[in-house]
């Protein structure tokens, strides 16, 4: 089994080369320091790190972790950014400062040879190697093209449809794909587009972030809503969605099982709004969902995935 990448692309092996360019080079290692853990289930918790010189990171982004053992030996794993900040904390600054500070969530895999460490051995003040940020299309606020760019030949927007800019957002996560949404939904501001976000766990005990998103929920009555007092301004709205394979909680209005493609229907934004999807999860997770979303009438165009794991 391959280690968890929480939805950004795969991982390479040991060894992996250096690129002595230093800063500015998305593939040049740089030296970070572990700042501060936070445990999101048993089997998973985020990692701050502080990355001096690191570039400008955007949400949706993923980077490479690098460990090296006293025998020289190195492992490098993909993750998926949970959360982008500047050196003074503030999120949606692109990571930007002095000393940025990226977050990433790790999954314990029991035969990984990376996340067991991360999950549970690692502490603040540990040394870690980082790689990136990577990644230009899976990336909320989304890239604004030129109009005559070769993007809009390739991919033409579909009439009548608002920018990708303003147009709404549906974040749809499966599992630890969720990693990545979370950090756009952290990047929204108060003139960001309304988000709608569906995330599809195993059980209760498995959602990560819960306690952020459930006050997010709780402030969502209103198109515009107060998404936290930590965070300064208010932000655009927010709908969360549950869905649970295995294990609904007491109460809940769906029972357990695999989402189908009624419910996805009724789960997400109508394609007649022409929304920005960001799908990320398992291999055959987003296989699947992004199938149904064109059934449903949404545009390839405005569908965007990333996957993780095997076929």
């Amino acid at each position: 089994m391959s280690e968890p990448v929480a939805g950004a692309g795969g991982s390479d092996g040991a060894g992996g080369s250096d690129r002595a360019d230093p800063a500015g080079d998305p593939y040049a290692w740089l030296p970070a320091t572990i700042v501060s853990s936070v445990a999101q289930t048993p089997r998973a918790r985020s990692l701050t790190l502080a990355v001096p010189g690191l570039r400008p990171a955007r949400a949706g982004q993923h980077v490479d972790l690098r460990l090296t053992a006293d025998d020289g030996y190195t492992a490098v794993r993909s993750y998926s950014l949970s959360d982008v900040r500047a050196s003074d904390g503030a999120r949606g600054a692109g990571g930007a400062g002095p000393v940025p500070q990226i977050e990433v969530t790790v999954e314990r895999l029991d035969d990984g040879e990376v996340s067991p460490y991360l999950v549970d051995a690692a502490e603040p003040g540990d040394p870690i190697e980082v790689r990136g940020p990577i990644g230009g299309w899976f990336v909320w606020p989304p890239t604004e093209f030129e109009p005559e760019s070769a993007v809009h030949a390739v991919l033409p927007e579909p009439e009548g449809a608002t920018p990708p800019t303003s147009a709404p957002v549906q974040l749809i996560g499966g599992g630890s794909g969720v990693a990545p949404l979370m950090a756009m939904v952290r990047a929204r501001g108060r003139d960001a587009p309304p988000m709608r976000l569906l995330a599809s766990v195993r059980d209760p005990g498995s959602r990560w972030y819960v306690a952020e998103l459930d006050e997010a929920a709780r402030a969502s009555s209103s198109p515009v809503v107060a998404f936290s007092a930590t965070e300064g301004p208010p932000t655009a709205g927010l709908t969360i969605d549950w869905v649970y394979s295995r294990v609904a909680p007491d109460g809940h209005e769906r029972p357990a099982g695999r989402l189908t493609r009624v419910e996805l229907e009724s789960l997400v934004l109508p394609a007649s709004e022409h929304p920005l999807v960001y799908l990320c999860g398992a291999n055959s997770f987003v296989e699947v969902v992004a199938g149904w979303l064109v059934e449903l009438g949404h545009a390839p165009t405005r569908v965007r995935t990333e996957r993780f794991g095997g076929v």
